[in-house]
């Protein structure tokens, strides 16, 4: 059994789960902030013309971000992939957290829901980029450690062979 080689497994199983419950509490983020959107721009006037046209588009933007950051997250995670991972990371970083804190703190017409998922959402966002940012630090470390090891075989390979120069 010492001939089999072993692949060791680096994703964090902290940042899926992290990341599985993100998925349904962005539904709610997604569903309330929708109803609450519809509602501002059809009963209410807004003072500023610039919050009216940002509102719609922020959200949309969030959206996209947030379906495109899941995917990248779950296969950056689960297939150890380095540019999945940080795809998510930057993506987590601009456009969500903008947009997050837009809905939360910068909109004309602020409801109480608005205040208290946006907070919460920001403070899952900052608890993902750490997670996120561990993991894909762990994931760099293996992998590189793998390319150093298949390099230091292969050198080996051919001084056995006699094709190698020794150095």
């Amino acid at each position: 059994m010492q001939g089999l080689p072993t692949n060791e497994i680096t994703s964090s199983i902290t940042f899926s789960v992290i990341l599985y419950f993100n998925v349904y509490f962005s539904f709610v983020f997604f569903v309330g902030n929708a109803a609450l959107i519809t509602e501002k721009l059809l009963h209410f006037r807004f003072e500023s013309n610039l919050q009216e046209v940002l509102l719609l588009p922020c959200f949309i933007i969030w959206i996209v971000g947030e379906v495109s950051r899941f995917y990248f997250g779950y296969t950056g995670n689960l297939k150890e992939r380095v540019p999945q991972m940080s795809a998510f990371l930057l993506i987590t970083i601009f456009p969500q957290l903008p947009c997050v804190i837009f809905f939360a703190y910068f909109q004309e017409l602020i409801f109480p829901f608005d205040g208290s998922t946006g907070i919460f959402m920001f403070l899952v966002l900052l608890v993902e980029l750490v997670f996120g940012y561990v993991a894909l630090h762990g994931l760099i470390k293996r992998q590189t450690a793998q390319f150093f090891r298949l390099c230091q075989e292969e050198e080996q390979d051919e001084l056995k062979n006699g094709r190698g120069v020794l150095r």
